[in-house]
């Protein structure tokens, strides 16, 4: 693809169709989105991904969604926050708990901390991927004034 391009790129495409397309391109941002919106009236089951010239190496430009479009499982941001949180304090809050009662329990601690890395590495990430996607952006405006 040349600079400039974009491709609609289709998830939860019907399997079974036979020549099912994985992706169109087209030369403006405008047409891709006017196309995506068209497939996913006509496909409500349809997810379509709008890249620019770098593919997959960069998110998706726009991302648009038909109205019974189902999400495929992952770890997205509202977990890692939720999730992390939960982990990291509950653990936190047992381990303390512990503490404070010089370790007479044991298993407020042991519990405690081994929920306390789990919980730090979903918090970790999500601050990674939040700060990295900023950076992204930042360098995209400053290539795009400059």
């Amino acid at each position: 693809m040349a600079a400039g391009e974009y491709a609609v790129h289709y998830s939860s495409f019907e399997v079974g169709s036979g020549a099912a397309p994985f992706c169109t391109v087209f030369s403006s941002l405008e047409e891709s989105e006017a196309y995506a919106r068209q497939e996913t009236a006509r496909r409500p089951e349809l997810r379509c991904m709008i890249y620019d010239h770098e593919g997959f190496s960069r998110p998706p430009v726009r991302e648009l969604r038909g109205s019974a479009y189902k999400e495929e499982d992952g770890i997205g941001p509202r977990f890692r926050r939720w999730g992390g949180a939960v982990l990291f304090f509950g653990g936190l809050i047992l381990t303390i708990i512990d503490w404070r009662s010089d370790f007479e329990l044991s298993w407020p601690a042991m519990i405690g901390t081994r929920l306390l890395a789990p919980g730090l590495v979903l918090l970790v990430a999500d601050v990674v991927i939040v700060f990295s996607e900023r950076r992204r952006r930042l360098c995209d405006n400053k290539k795009r004034a400059g």
